[in-house]
This record gives C-alpha cells, sequence and structure tokens, in this order.
C-alpha cells in the first residue's frame, strides 16, 4: 500500500540522494587547484581512451551489497543503507561536474547520457534495495525490543525483494561489462 509513511520515507530517500548529488557537483569547486588539475588530467585521459572502456561494477557490488543485507538484519545497516545512498548521488554529481568543467557544455550533456547508461537501471534497483534494506532493519528491531512475531513475515517478504534487486543489478553489471562500452562510445561524437 501507498501510505503517508511511504511517501515520507521515499521523500526522505531522495532528499538524502539529492544532497549527495549537490554535494558531488560542488565538490569540485572546494578542492584545490593542484589537485583540480589532476582529476581534469585524469578525465581528458578517460576521453582519449574511450575505445578501451571496461565497464566493470560486478566486484563492487558483490561485496557492498551483501555487507549492507548482512548490516540491515544486525540493525546497523539503517545508517549505512543511507550512507550508501547519499554515496551514490556524490558520484552521480562529482561525474557530472567534472565532465562538465573539462568539456563545457559537450560534457554536461556526454556526463549525462554516461549516468543514464551506467547508473539508471542500478540507482532505480538500489533505491528498492536500501529501502527495503532500512524496513528489515526497523523490523528486526522490532523483533528484539518488543518481540513481536508478526515482523517475521514482513522481515521474509522484504529479504525476497533485496535477493531480487541484487540479482537484476548484477544482470545490469553484466551487461554493462559486454555491452555498455558499445553504448557509450556512441555517443562518443559529443567529447572529440
Amino acid at each position: 500500500m501507498w501510505t503517508s509513511t511511504n511517501k515520507k520515507f521515499w521523500l526522505f530517500l531522495g532528499i538524502i540522494f539529492s544532497i549527495g548529488l549537490i554535494s558531488g557537483l560542488i565538490y569540485i569547486y572546494l578542492i584545490p587547484s593542484a589537485n583540480q588539475e589532476i582529476i581534469k588530467t585524469s578525465i581528458n585521459n578517460f576521453f582519449q581512451n574511450l575505445d578501451n572502456l571496461r565497464i566493470n561494477n560486478i566486484g563492487t557490488h558483490v561485496l557492498i551489497i551483501p555487507f549492507l543485507i548482512i548490516s540491515a538484519f544486525l540493525v546497523i545497516g539503517i545508517p549505512l543503507g543511507i550512507f550508501y545512498l547519499f554515496y551514490n548521488g556524490f558520484l552521480v554529481g562529482f561525474t557530472i561536474s567534472n565532465f562538465t568543467i573539462c568539456l563545457g557544455l559537450k560534457g554536461f550533456i556526454y556526463s549525462l547520457v554516461y549516468v543514464l547508461i551506467t547508473k539508471l537501471v542500478y540507482l532505480f534497483f538500489l533505491n528498492i534495495l536500501i529501502t527495503s534494506l532500512i524496513k528489515i532493519g526497523f523490523n528486526v528491531g522490532k523483533i528484539i525490543v518488543r518481540k513481536k512475531d508478526s515482523s517475521k513475515d514482513i522481515i521474509i517478504f522484504l529479504f525476497k525483494r533485496v535477493i531480487i534487486c541484487f540479482l537484476v543489478i548484477l544482470l545490469n553489471d553484466i551487461f554493462l561489462l559486454f555491452l555498455g562500452d558499445n553504448l557509450i562510445n556512441i555517443f562518443k561524437f559529443l567529447v572529440i
């Protein structure tokens, strides 16, 4: 059911992601100019090596997501999940700002295409996963504090949702590993 509590919860997570996104966008302006030049050089090298691009997030996701799942059952997953959502927003903002600083409007357009191809499916299912993990953490807390058995059915349902999201994220990572570079190279004309 879509209740006002769910709306507030999704609004809260949207705000956390947006704060991360804005932080990532302005971070480049807060670091020393020498470090900005290093980042610009790195981004320019990235653009020059687009033909050799490999998008491989499988290892990272196989390590982090199961850790988040386990931590949700230990209740500490609630702040970790929220932080991980903030972190992903920060990375998206940081990518957009760096591409824009290096190439201006073309870089901005390319960064949007890059983020859509590499992050859209992942972020959608990550939001569902983190939402479910936070709810698992709260329900485990209820079981510990109030000894409520009714929360066990909810936890099992949410755990199934988490596993499905995790599998979809892995399938997306496999797709990006083998075909993501081809999709991104279609838009290479924006940065040449």
